[in-house]
């Protein structure tokens, strides 16, 4: 091995890189990846944390559920027995036992091998399971090609054996403090303070772009743009996505409407264009939230649009999330709330002017729903007030760190100017500018 090491911040597990190999850290699937490009491109090896789903579960239940997905993809019965030692084989691709058991992070793992049978220039399939505490596990992967399989594997198994947590008292130290930093900010906002916020919201919109070297307008690459707006309603308006101006009901929380439109490379020089429309409710005593998100992709030639959604709910300390994909197959998913850590989706959208009306600097950490990734993952918020300029905040969130968005806003919580980790700008826009902007570029206005 080198004496460089990839760290999944996460969990605080670090994995070793032999020497000729690469470390990188990615988003794949909506989760923060840390992995190896093995030495000679042999193969791949992954490390992502998963939850449990709120359930207690054991190792080999963890592992049975990965072969499972791995292998029966059409067979969801849970009455089919695995054996996970077994060699057996499905229309997906064939298990291939185990390797012996060998030391990892203070564990003890027992890597598992597939061959799928998908047409794929890497077809071979390693994984280890890993758990970290109650609710958290990482999963290890080992992606290479048939010919490369036994020297990946080896390979793959001495990259488990070099993972540590040897950090990870100090880091769930931080988490801590910075989890109840969040939890103290928030509890010093009344329900006034909160309906204060939203009523004082911006219906606006914001144009996302890539910025040019010299700056000029037609020169950037526009990607998107969103409208934001924000109201005190009651649950029905969730359907509805606006107020309903007849209702005599008195508001029983609030509401956030977040409308955009992403411009998307198909690969091929063609342009498809993802529009979404969501909408988060959270009650006044914020035990109670829902949300839906309907988003469609369109592509050029293609006249009809795959269509998404997304319909959560959450009482208490339980939350359910339906999620009905393009082919109208729906699942339901139930993520699991770690304590006094979780904001509601709406919160999340507006913390910086939460923190702002809190008047509160420092680092904070929030576990919030990712509708990515379909679980709630921990989110780090430092805010402060620029020296040189008091009436001017700097908010940057960090979901790892290669994934953040750093932002200025002025004393009332309105957005000034926000930079992404991916070299994206955000900026509240008139929309008429807007309009006239993506007209000049021939660039798609229904």
């Amino acid at each position: 091995f080198s004496d460089r090491t990839v760290e999944l911040e996460s969990v605080g597990l670090r994995m070793g890189i032999p020497e000729g190999g690469e470390g990188f850290i990615e988003t794949i699937g909506g989760r923060p990846t840390a992995g190896v490009l093995l030495p000679d491109r042999i193969g791949t090896v992954l490390m992502q944390s998963r939850e449990m789903g709120g359930a207690t579960r054991s190792v080999l239940d963890l592992e049975k559920a990965v072969l499972r997905r791995t292998l029966l993809r059409s067979l969801n019965d849970e009455r089919i027995n695995i054996d996970i030692d077994l060699i057996f084989e499905t229309s997906a691709g064939v298990s291939m036992g185990r390797s012996p058991a060998l030391p990892s992070a203070g564990r003890i793992v027992r890597p598992f091998y597939v061959r799928l049978t998908e047409d794929s220039p890497e077809p071979m399939r390693g994984f280890g399971v890993i758990p970290i505490d109650p609710e958290t596990f990482v999963l290890f992967q080992l992606v290479c090609a048939d010919d490369d399989f036994e020297i990946a594997r080896q390979a793959f198994e001495l990259c488990l054996r070099s993972a540590s947590l040897e950090e990870g008292e100090e880091i769930d130290d931080e988490r801590a403090s910075r989890i109840g930093a969040g939890r103290d900010a928030l509890s010093g906002l009344t329900a006034d303070d909160y309906a204060a916020v939203i009523e004082d919201f911006p219906d606006q919109f914001e144009r996302i772009y890539r910025p040019a070297p010299g700056g000029a307008v037609a020169d950037e690459e526009e990607v998107g743009y969103r409208r934001v707006r924000a109201w005190r309603g009651t649950l029905a308006d969730v359907e509805r996505g606006e107020p309903d101006p007849t209702s005599r009901a008195a508001p029983t929380g609030y509401l956030l409407r977040l409308d955009g439109s992403v411009l998307l490379d198909d690969g091929f020089g063609g342009v498809s264009r993802a529009d979404s429309r969501a909408v988060y409710y959270l009650s006044a005593d914020r035990k109670q939230e829902s949300w839906k998100v309907d988003m469609s992709i369109r592509t050029e030639g293609d006249p009809k649009p795959e269509v998404w959604s997304e319909l959560g709910v959450r009482v208490g300390d339980t939350m359910s999330v339906q999620i009905t994909n393009a082919n109208r197959e729906s699942s339901t998913i139930r993520p699991s709330i770690r304590g006094d850590g979780y904001v509601s989706r709406l919160e999340s959208s507006i913390m910086p002017q939460l923190l702002i009306r809190a008047e509160a600097e420092g680092a904070f950490a929030f576990y919030a729903y990712d509708q990515a990734a379909e679980v709630n993952r921990l989110r780090t918020v430092t805010a402060s007030r620029a020296a040189d300029r008091p009436d001017l905040w700097r908010i940057r969130t960090e979901l790892s760190s290669d994934q953040w968005e750093a932002s200025e806003f002025n004393s009332y919580g309105r957005l000034i100017r926000s930079e992404t980790s991916d070299g994206l700008v955000k900026r509240p826009i008139e929309f008429e500018r807007l309009y006239a902007i993506w007209n000049a570029k021939g660039l798609p206005l229904d």
